[in-house]
């Protein structure tokens, strides 16, 4: 979640999650961390989607809060619901559903749905989370609310890697985000070498500072602020990539604040117990909406050297490389390759972000192998061209 909008008052609210991995048992995380009351559930379920607000009537279970169908979760919190014996496959489409009692603003997160993410029924009209359809005047909307995580119990597993990042990881202006596509190269690996991937990455987000919110830019409170709830307190989780610091260049942050942000997440995640892999910042240059100065370009430069020879993080995904402007005879290494970039050259398109997530290698996320998925744009270095370090 990224910021409130909007109240919700006895109203019902039916997200549509999708499994990364496949387990035994299941339960949801729900989020009151932008609201501005207490968040009063007063149903919820869970239960197959059948396509848009329908769900398959014969699967419909109750959701419990240890053990009462209802909780108050304070303003700033979160809370689990009790776990729900069920099989679950990996990439199964479930529809949690809850009765909002309110008035509470909603805690939301923006940016990037493709298809509709969750559907919620106008205020006044009541519990309808056992209801196989929100028909009427039901709205879909692209973003998601209230529920902000889903667990999945399993008999053996190697934990799930948690992306925190900005819109680059958030998907903003492309079809697919890397981390889908990451996804799909580690589930072709043998179901007992697979793990999930988990996206925190939320549109304008920054790692030293929070970032003014609104409907447009998105933000959200400081990477490094919310590593602990976003990633080190998720259940399960093993490793943790930072995909964070090209918002606090552009912002006004030095070289040396956004290190400083680096240092204090990495030492928090080892605290943890958990490793962390840093991500170089991806080049970068001026769009008709954004100026990306001089100035900027060589503190970019500064952080991505720090990455890559620092050895303070665990592991490396080489990013910036993976998407230079240093392929097909064309060497700019200050800019996005065209071919990977959506238009506004700072954000990839469908095939920048597949080139990002074939850049992943195997021994950064703590696997022994790793398959490719197929290029969508093909590519050949340009002889004597390299990524800037």
């Amino acid at each position: 979640m990224a910021w409130g909008y909007g109240v919700a008052e006895d109203a019902t609210v039916r997200n549509l999650v999708t499994a990364a991995g496949g387990g035994q048992a299941m339960k949801f995380r729900f989020s009151n961390v932008f609201g501005n009351a207490p968040l009063s559930i007063g149903a919820a379920t869970v239960a197959d989607s059948a396509g848009g607000s329908a769900v398959d009537p014969g699967t419909v279970r109750a959701l419990t809060f240890g053990g009462a169908p209802t909780t108050v979760i304070p303003v700033g919190a979160v809370a689990y619901s009790d776990p729900v014996s069920a099989v679950v496959t990996p990439g199964q489409v479930l529809a949690v559903s809850i009765w909002i009692r309110g008035p509470d603003l909603v805690s939301l997160h923006p940016c990037c749905g493709n298809t509709s993410r969750d559907w919620f029924t106008p205020n006044g009209r009541g519990n309808e989370t056992g209801a196989t359809s929100l028909a009427g005047s039901a709205i879909a909307s692209p973003w998601e609310r209230f529920v902000d995580a889903m667990d999945v119990l399993q008999t053996a597993g190697h934990g799930s890697i948690v992306v925190v990042g900005d819109s680059i990881t958030d998907g903003f202006n492309a079809s697919i985000s890397w981390t889908d596509v990451l996804q799909s190269r580690i589930d072709m690996l043998p179901v007992s070498l697979r793990r999930a991937v988990v996206n925190e990455g939320i549109t304008a987000n920054a790692l030293t500072s929070a970032v003014h919110t609104d409907a447009l830019t998105g933000g959200g409170p400081s990477g490094v602020s919310r590593l602990p709830r976003d990633a080190l307190s998720q259940p399960g989780v093993s490793e943790v990539v930072l995909a964070l610091g090209t918002n606090d260049l552009w912002f006004g942050a030095t070289a040396a604040e956004v290190i400083a942000g680096y240092t204090s997440a990495i030492a928090e995640a080892h605290a943890a117990g958990k490793r962390i892999v840093g991500m170089t910042l991806l080049p970068r240059s001026s769009s008709a909406t954004e100026y990306w100065s001089p100035t900027d370009q060589q503190e970019l430069e500064v952080v991505n050297r720090w990455i890559v020879g620092s050895g303070a993080f665990d592991g490396l995904i080489d990013a910036a490389t993976a998407v230079a402007d240093i392929y097909n005879r064309s060497c700019d290494p200050h800019a996005m390759f065209a071919p990977f970039d959506s238009g506004d050259h700072l954000h990839p398109d469908a095939a920048g972000q597949t080139a990002i997530a074939d850049a992943v290698t195997p021994g950064a996320i703590g696997l022994a192998s790793l398959p490719e998925v197929p290029a969508l744009v093909t590519t050949a270095v340009t002889p004597g061209c390299t990524a800037l370090r």
